[in-house]
């Protein structure tokens, strides 16, 4: 080890070692030249005597990608040899495992995605770069963008070109082809079992198992008739095709919570698992973790190429695209033989539609979970056209509407699917879809304070979803609010039952409290978990309830309330929380009309502006622009918005009940003798025709546009202006 303050090729001085990788020791170091910290990794003398040329070493420093460190220097000193890379923020997968113990399908395939590009780029260099000690240590993850980079990768794997095996091992991560000969294997594992910590300890997901084997237990004895099958891929060359093996190993440690064994036979495959796994990331772990090299992904290109078509990898679509092939030969010779079928090509178009229309849908499931709802829609809209009675798009639309806050929308629309649509049920992934368009109803319905709705609609997902934790705590929820305490104790009780997550209970027993009305209980319960959680979409409602709660308490609490929305909306990760942003500019307006200050009717002037300026033009939002930029004097704004009503949301009352408002402002400023109410007229008329046609509630500002018509018909005005 090299000791702290040590100052290498007159420019680096070591601070502190980072850890020590397969191919040497690691420090973090502060650049002199530069004036910011790197990363100097020394190449073990094994690994450096392996190196054929500086020009050959330079490649590296040539390599530029966003998911690998920048190779900044490559020196030599007093005989060592090493590398200067980036110092990349953030924390190991390594150590994110130890504190999460696993992560889901959603967060681990953004990673894959990320990490096959990168392995793509490294594989497809003039010569091939192998970093051969892929696994949760090698890669850095900054937590704030969800950014991953791969790190450590080997030198001397870049350039050795009848390299045939590597002078370390990764146990679990490394494939068969690394370890020198089956004696060298087998030692391994006896070592390595035989040490204090038994692999089959290795904490993972709880109560998992497969068969009536528990998942991770190891065999006993380990001779070479044992390993037969296992012999030939020992030793075999190291290539691009091992980076393939650690990459697949690499995502089961991350989604089951355990290293893959060390005995190869002893892997369970991660489709034995009862985690919730898409069947094509499943097939793509199973293809890369294969024991063979000639079965797995041959690179990095091929592997991209799997995550970039991992839809069709279902079993569906395998399956479509294999008879297909049968049938195309089996056509070919029936026409050779003068056979002609007619009403196959209409079968294999509906079988293509089938398929098609599956592409969409997982395609539109993922642009909602990166967040372009914009594309996500249009992909939903060509499914639905495709296939007119599968419920997988339907509830894409439902989930889409909710997520953008359109509550009416959601509930309007699924009153009509659910009315006059008979859904195709073919198996329980569709029933479970059913279940969802349920489910997303009922949440629908809590978002209006249609509680009793809610709370049928979320029993009526439990028909279809009957293990699901989330939603037997909604349900719980709904059953508290609509002032079923005891069935919603019940509720929460088998959410609990299902391994429901600590803070959802925390969450859901707050909302029994508040239904209670015991409003120390539900603030603590709130509060603590809001500190703790890392669910970003269970801490808004949590802060929204809770917000909720002080406003209800009382004038007393409202500044409490402002308080903690205005601290949250500071937050990078709130900052452009629409939900949050619109309860603090209801509590401002709230303030405002209870004390009359024009300052708060500003903030929440600026606060709506700031959520229309992310995008959200709904007329909810614009409307409330346009009424506060009225109260608080900008008329000229209050206009523009008011035709930007009526251009956007023409059928709507809205605009023109503004208008009105407007006409009405604009007169009163006028001597009596100057006044012409005609234009007021004309909107007023305009609002009520629509406001008389739509299901609105009662709109108090209608009443009273209609009583300032009133009274003006009364004073005889229009009669003076004839």
């Amino acid at each position: 080890m090299i000791n702290r303050g040590v100052r290498l090729n007159n420019r680096y001085v070591i601070d502190r070692v980072v850890g020590e990788g397969g191919g040497g020791v690691v420090y973090r170091a502060f650049d002199s030249n530069l004036q910011n910290y790197v990363v100097v990794k020394q190449i073990k003398e094994s690994a450096a005597s392996l190196l054929e040329s500086r020009a050959e070493a330079d490649i590296l420093k040539g390599l530029k990608h966003e998911n690998l460190p920048k190779v900044l220097d490559f020196f030599e000193d007093h005989g060592r040899v090493f590398t200067v890379i980036d110092f990349i923020e953030g924390i190991s997968l390594s150590e994110a495992l130890k504190r999460r113990g696993w992560f889901g399908q959603k967060e681990v395939l953004n990673w894959a995605r990320q990490l096959s590009r990168a392995l793509e780029y490294l594989h497809s260099q003039r010569i091939p770069i192998i970093h051969s000690d892929i696994k949760p240590g090698n890669i850095m993850w900054n937590e704030r963008t969800g950014a991953v980079c791969l790190i450590d990768f080997n030198i001397s794997l870049a350039f050795h070109k009848g390299q045939k095996s590597v002078t370390w091992l990764s146990g679990g991560y490394s494939p068969p082809e690394q370890y020198r000969n089956m004696e060298q294997y087998c030692a391994y594992l006896e070592r390595v079992l035989a040490g204090p910590t038994r692999h089959s300890q290795a904490p993972g997901r709880p109560g998992q198992m497969w068969g009536s084997q528990e998942i991770g237990s190891t065999t006993k004895i380990f001779s070479r008739q044992a390993f037969a099958n296992l012999e030939p891929m020992i030793n075999s060359k190291v290539d691009e095709r091992s980076d393939i093996y650690s990459f697949g190993a690499t995502l089961y440690h991350l989604l089951t919570g355990r290293k893959p064994h060390i005995n190869f036979l002893n892997i369970v495959p991660i489709s034995a698992y009862s985690i919730p796994l898409s069947e094509g990331l499943s097939h793509i772990i199973e293809t890369c973790m294969e024991l063979s090299p000639e079965k797995r992904y041959q690179n990095g290109m091929q592997l991209n190429l799997a995550f970039e078509h991992i839809y069709e990898l279902d079993s569906e679509y395998r399956r479509f695209w294999k008879k297909r092939f049968w049938g195309n030969v089996a056509s070919s010779a029936m026409i050779a033989g003068g056979i002609f079928l007619t009403g196959a090509g209409v079968l294999v178009k509906g079988r293509e539609g089938q398929i098609q229309y599956q592409a969409y849908v997982q395609e539109a499931e993922q642009l909602l979970e990166d967040g372009e709802a914009k594309k996500a829609s249009e992909l939903i809209e060509k499914a639905q056209k495709l296939v007119k009675n599968r419920v997988d798009a339907d509830a894409l639309e439902l989930l889409l509407l909710y997520q953008k806050g359109e509550y009416d929308a959601c509930v309007r629309q699924g009153l009509i699917m659910l009315g006059e649509k008979q859904y195709q049920i073919k198996g329980e992934a569709d029933r479970k879809k059913l279940g969802s368009l349920y489910y997303i109803m009922g949440n629908a319905f809590l978002e209006q304070e249609r509680n009793k709705e809610a709370a049928d609609y979320l029993e009526k997902a439990l028909e279809y979803q009957e293990e699901n934790p989330d939603l037997f705590r909604d349900y719980a929820i709904a059953l508290a609010r609509c002032g079923r305490i005891g069935p919603a104790k019940q509720a929460l009780e088998q959410a609990s039952g299902l391994d429901l997550d600590s803070d959802s209970i925390a969450f859901a027993s707050g909302e029994i409290s508040y239904a209670q009305k015991d409003y120390l209980s539900a603030q603590k319960e709130l509060s603590d978990m809001i500190e703790r959680t890392q669910e970003k979409q269970l801490k808004e409602r949590a802060i929204l309830l809770l917000n909720q709660m002080y406003v209800q308490c009382g004038p007393e609490y409202l500044n409490t309330a402002i308080y903690m929305l205005e601290e949250e909306t500071k937050k990078q990760e709130n900052a452009s929380n629409k939900k949050l942003l619109e309860a603090l500019a209801g509590d401002y307006l709230l303030r405002g009309e209870q004390s009359r200050s024009v300052e708060d009717r500003i903030r929440a002037l600026n606060q709506y502006i700031a959520i229309y300026n992310m995008g959200d033009k709904t007329l909810r939002v614009m409307g409330n622009i346009g009424i506060l930029y009225r109260e608080t004097g900008n008329i000229q704004e209050a206009q523009k918005m008011a035709e930007l009503l009526l251009d956007q949301y023409p059928n709507d009352y809205q605009g023109h009940k503004l208008l009105a408002f407007l006409e009405l402002d604009k007169q009163q400023k006028k001597e009596n003798s100057q006044r012409n109410y005609e234009n007021f007229r004309i909107c007023y008329e305009n609002a009520r025709t629509l406001y008389e046609k739509q299901e609105q509630q009662q709109d108090e500002e209608m009443e009273l546009l209609e009583q300032m018509y009133e009274d003006l018909l009364t004073g005889g005005w229009y009669e003076r202006q004839r």
